[in-house]
C-alpha cells in the first residue's frame, strides 16, 4: 500500500515542527511507521536536530522550498520508501513558502498518484501571530499561504481563553472560506486526534486555485533575514542553561525591537556534557520563551547549540544582533563560546521547478 503523505505548510513560528512530531508519535502508538521531511533555505536547523534525538526517521532538504527543490524532495521521498518503509510521511514546508498545491501536489500527483497518497494540504495557522507588524509583501505570503489550505489547523490553543479561540475559529473560517478548521494544541493533544484522523481518511483534491503575484511573493521573502548558527559555549563554573538560552532569546527580542526589527521565529536547540538535550522558541516580538523540550534543567558547564532566527530585517543587522548578544550574555573570561558554523542571508527569488 502507498504510504500517505501530510503535507504541512504556515508561516514561520506557526508550530507545524511541533504538531508534525506530536501526530508522529501518535500514530506510532497506533502502530504505524512514520517518517518526517524538514525543509529550509538553508541548512543546520533546529527543528532537524530536534527530531534526531526521537527514533523517527528524518530528512532535511535545505538550501530552498520544496517547490524550488522539487527533485530533492522526490529523491528524499523515494529514499526514505526504501529504507524504513513508512505508511506515513510528514512534509513541512519551508514556512515562507507558498503556492504549495501548483508547484509541488499538482505535480506528484501527475507524475507519482501510483506512489504515494496525498492528504489535503494543511496550513498551519498560530492565531497568537500579529501579522500586522510585517511589511506589506511578508503580509501577502502569509495571507497566500492560508488561502490554498484545504485544512487549516489554529494552532498553540492551550493559551487563548474558550472564547477567543471560539472568535478565531469563526473569524478564520469566515476570511479564508474554509469549512476543515481544526483547533489544537501539540502541548495538551487537544485536538490532534480529529485532525490526524482527517488526514488519514481524505485525500487532496488538489482543485482550488489562487492567483500568486510572483514579485511580490519574491519581495515578501526577500524582506526576512535568516540566520543558522552552530556554536559551543564553555563556562568556568556550571551555569543553569534554562536560564541562559531564556535570557538568549529575550535579549534578542529587545535587541531587535530596538531596530523595529519583527520576529518570525527565534529557536534554539543544545545539548549539555551531560548529555541533556533542550529546544526553546520565541516566535513573536514581546511574545513568551516556549520550551518544546526540557531536560531536568542541572547546571552545566559546556553546551553545544544551534541556533536559527527568522526576522523581518537586512541579514547585516541580524547578524551584528546576534553577534552582540551572544558577546554581552556570554561575557569573557567567564565565558567562552565560537560559532563552527554561521550563515545569513535573504532567500533567493522563488524559482518552482513546475508549476501546474
Amino acid at each position: 500500500m502507498a504510504p500517505r503523505l501530510i503535507l504541512l505548510g504556515g508561516f514561520l513560528g506557526a508550530g507545524k515542527t511541533t504538531l508534525a512530531l506530536t501526530s508522529a508519535q501518535r500514530l506510532i502508538t497506533r502502530g504505524f511507521c512514520v517518517g518526517l521531511i524538514t525543509n529550509d533555505q538553508g541548512s543546520e536547523l533546529v527543528d532537524t536536530a530536534l527530531l534526531k534525538q526521537t527514533p523517527i526517521a528524518v530528512v532535511e532538504i535545505g538550501g530552498g522550498c520544496f517547490c524550488c527543490r522539487y527533485p530533492d524532495l522526490l529523491k528524499a521521498l523515494d529514499e526514505m520508501v526504501r529504507q524504513v518503509s513508512p505508511d506515513v510521511i510528514f512534509a513541512e514546508a519551508v514556512g515562507s513558502c507558498t503556492d504549495i498545491v501548483s508547484t509541488v501536489i499538482r505535480p506528484l500527483l501527475a507524475q507519482r498518484s501510483s506512489f504515494y497518497d496525498i492528504a489535503p494540504l494543511t496550513i498551519a495557522y498560530d492565531p497568537l501571530r500579529n501579522i500586522e507588524h510585517f511589511s506589506d509583501e511578508v503580509r501577502y505570503v502569509f495571507h497566500q499561504q492560508v488561502k490554498e489550505a484545504e485544512a487549516i489547523v489554529l494552532t498553540k490553543q492551550d493559551i487563548p481563553t474558550a472564547a477567543e479561540r471560539r472568535e478565531t475559529l469563526r473569524a478564520v473560517a469566515e476570511r479564508y472560506g474554509i469549512d476543515k478548521v481544526f483547533p489544537l494544541s501539540s502541548v495538551t493533544g487537544e485536538g490532534v486526534n480529529e485532525w490526524l484522523d482527517f488526514m488519514l481518511t481524505s485525500t487532496a483534491g488538489a482543485t482550488k486555485k489562487i492567483d500568486v503575484d510572483y514579485t511580490t511573493y519574491a519581495a515578501g521573502e526577500a524582506a526576512l533575514g535568516w540566520l543558522n548558527a552552530v556554536g559551543e559555549l564553555t563556562s568556568n563554573q556550571e551555569f543553569s542553561p534554562c536560564n541562559w538560552a531564556t535570557h538568549l532569546l529575550y535579549m534578542m527580542d529587545n535587541a531587535l525591537s530596538a531596530h523595529n526589527a519583527p520576529i518570525a521565529h527565534l529557536k534554539i536547540y543544545f545539548r549539555t556534557e551531560n548529555d541533556e538535550s533542550y529546544k526553546a522558541s520565541l516566535t513573536e516580538s514581546g511574545g513568551s520563551v516556549r520550551w518544546d523540550l526540557k531536560s531536568t534543567g542541572q547546571n552545566a558547564s559546556r553546551l553545544t547549540f544551534v541556533f536559527n532566527a527568522r526576522v523581518q530585517s537586512s541579514p547585516v543587522l541580524l547578524e551584528s544582533v546576534v553577534r552582540h548578544v551572544f558577546a554581552e550574555l556570554s561575557p569573557f573570561p567567564e565565558f567562552a563560546y565560537k560559532f563552527t558554523r554561521l550563515e545569513c542571508f535573504h532567500p533567493s527569488a522563488p524559482q518552482p521547478t513546475h508549476r501546474m
